[in-house]
């Protein structure tokens, strides 16, 4: 597996992160929780990840982060299904994942496409464009995970401790 930078200052992904999406490199890991949701590029896909990622994020206690997930898995299902092929014969699905781990929340959607995403400069202007913008606002880091066996998982990490921590 391969773990690439996606924004400026920002670190590779957290090995308890990327072992949920390569369960065969996790020998000997302790692989935190996590929810699975598969999606068949739809065009009710992006509203059944947000659904499903409120769901989930208010199971384990994580309401609090809710808009902004929302918005990160509705950006990252909606470029996945514009950006990789699609197979709507029951193929390879897009997958929408989310992982809880002590004091983050990662999420990542994996598709097919080996193609990276990529930062577009955007004006107030431009029909398209914003999505990572809002996805590297939102989050505390992101990036991208391509996978051994083709294709990639794009990812953004929730800071989930308390407020009165941070």
């Amino acid at each position: 597996m391969t773990a690439d930078l996606a924004g400026p200052g920002t670190s590779t992904a957290p090995p308890w992160l990327t072992s949920v999406f390569e369960r065969d490199d996790v020998t000997g890991l302790s692989i935190p929780p996590s929810a699975t949701c598969a999606l068949h590029g739809r065009t009710t896909s992006p509203a059944v990840a947000r659904d499903f990622t409120a769901r989930t994020l208010h199971q384990w206690g994580f309401g609090q982060l809710v808009p902004d997930a929302q918005v990160v898995v509705s950006e990252l299902v909606t470029n996945a299904m514009r950006h990789a092929p699609v197979d709507q014969t029951g193929g390879t699905p897009i997958l929408l994942r989310l992982v809880n781990h002590r004091f983050h929340i990662g999420c990542g959607v994996s598709d097919a496409s080996e193609r990276i995403p990529a930062v577009c400069p955007w004006s107030d202007l431009s029909e398209t464009g914003r999505g990572l913008h809002l996805v590297e606002a939102l989050s505390a880091a992101w990036g991208w995970i391509v996978t051994r066996g083709g294709g990639k998982v794009v990812w953004a990490l929730f800071d989930a401790r308390p407020s009165s921590v941070r």
